[in-house]
């Protein structure tokens, strides 16, 4: 038996505009990110989704909220899925850290760095992976829409096989949904489509 999982990336928030990192911080969505929300639910509405589960971060769970007024289904919070915590690095723009010698290690691989009282990428993707199978096996059988964060998204994929090495506002778009499958014989999450 199986459960499928749709991964979306929260709607566009002010911060996203101008590549200001979030982290564990947060902004409201912008029109288009309302927008990109209500798409998320239009995309998806045939899929037959049980259950919708969302980070706990405001841009999450608004987005969620938006994809439930639309397909009418429950919605719960998971704080397992909160987006990685950037430490310092939280609420300032892309653009000025790009100069600092760890940028590239820290935003555009995963590794085990974790300067700047972060989280390291690595933590990051074994989390998520641990709390969407732990989310996977509660609803086995079931198709679950779950809403959360880009560099938390970027983490995740790498560990699945996505190994690009850019940021999460390149790699993964406001909106965007990957799918994918947990199979109970073999506890492991597979990329379906993106």
């Amino acid at each position: 038996m199986k459960t499928r999982i749709y991964l979306a990336r929260h709607g566009e928030t002010l911060w996203n505009k101008t590549q200001r990192l979030q982290g564990q911080l947060d902004s409201k969505l912008t029109t288009l990110g309302k927008t990109q929300s209500l798409e998320i639910a239009q995309k998806i509405a045939a899929k037959n989704i049980d259950l919708i589960i969302s980070s706990p971060l405001g841009r999450a769970m608004e987005s969620a909220l938006i994809c439930q007024k639309h397909l009418n289904i429950p919605h719960e919070i998971s704080s397992g899925l909160v987006e990685r915590n950037l430490g310092s690095w939280q609420g300032k723009e892309v653009i000025t850290l790009q100069s600092l010698p760890e940028y590239h290690e820290m935003l555009n691989q995963v590794t085990s760095l974790n300067s700047h009282n972060t989280e390291s990428a690595l933590s990051c993707g074994h989390r998520i992976f641990e709390q969407l199978k732990e989310l996977a096996i509660e609803h086995i059988g079931q198709s679950l829409l779950v809403v959360f964060h880009g560099e938390a998204l970027r983490c995740l994929l790498f560990l699945l096989g996505k190994t690009e090495s850019n940021n999460a506002f390149d790699l993964y778009k406001n909106g965007c949904i990957v799918t994918l499958d947990f199979q109970e014989k073999t506890p492991f999450l597979t990329i379906i489509s993106e």
